[in-house]
């Protein structure tokens, strides 16, 4: 996305990336977590979140900013789920790209594209429809059309400007799930906290030369260049043991030893 650090509507775009397609997510746990701390880290900023999306290995958002603070909520957000993230699952380095990256929206129909595309993510990815994706501001607008006050207090967004922009469910809907071309999509209907992280495995585990289902019984050399492979690409021990059935004191023994022998290379250079 193009940086713009001003918009005379106060609306921007916002994606963050895991950096190198770190997976930023192992399970809802962690979703969860992520949802509760941008909730306190925009109020107390005074940043408003339109809609939101969580995948796999980036987060895509709708903010307001009126007092230039976005800065401050990312960085204070992005940091600490980070450092949560690294301590329980052992893993070390930076977990998002080094800058989020945002678009400001000028107009009226420039905020309606950015939450269709927004809630559109998952379907476009091939992970999930629109309407069925649990992790999205999807529901939470769908309940504020309802009249459900209950649930939307409940929610991390805030729904007003969605109602005011889009004037009813039947309109908001149909805007939502239209392609930009007038095309009907191409779905893959899996739900994505696993499919995804999954499917990206097991192609990274094909590229070095054997799927995940056959790591378990390769030969000795060819099962630690994949599991070296897949802890670069960032899945942490406990998932590499959860696709491929190796046990995890073996998984550890293999990634500790690949990083003594990355570290004494790095050395002698």
């Amino acid at each position: 996305m193009q940086r713009v650090w001003k918009t005379v509507t106060g609306f921007y775009h916002v994606c963050a990336r895991g950096t190198g397609k770190q997976l930023i997510f192992e399970g809802d746990e962690d979703r969860w977590e992520f949802l509760e701390l941008m909730r306190e880290c925009c109020c107390e900023e005074g940043v408003t979140v339109i809609a939101w999306c969580l995948m796999g290995n980036h987060v895509h958002l709708v903010l307001t900013d009126y007092e230039d603070r976005m800065s401050a909520a990312m960085h204070r957000l992005l940091l600490t789920y980070a450092r949560r993230f690294n301590k329980r699952t052992g893993r070390t380095g930076h977990l998002f790209q080094n800058r989020f990256d945002r678009r400001s929206l000028d107009t009226d129909w420039q905020v309606m594209e950015a939450i269709r595309s927004v809630h559109a993510d998952p379907q476009e990815a091939g992970v999930s429809l629109i309407e069925r994706y649990p992790w999205s501001s999807f529901a939470e607008h769908l309940c504020a059309y309802d009249g459900d006050a209950a649930d939307v207090v409940r929610g991390f967004s805030d729904p007003s400007c969605v109602l005011e922009l889009f004037g009813s469910a039947e309109g908001f809907i149909a805007y939502s799930l239209s392609t930009p071309d007038g095309s009907e999509p191409a779905l893959c209907d899996m739900k994505e906290t696993e499919w995804e992280r999954h499917a990206f495995a097991n192609k990274l585990a094909k590229e070095l030369g054997v799927p995940l289902r056959g790591v378990k019984v390769a030969p000795p050399a060819q099962r630690d260049t994949v599991i070296f492979g897949l802890h670069d690409a960032g899945f942490t021990v406990r998932q590499i043991e959860r696709y491929t059935g190796i046990g995890k004191s073996t998984v550890s023994r293999i990634v500790h030893a690949y990083a003594r022998v990355k570290a004494q290379a790095e050395l002698s250079e």
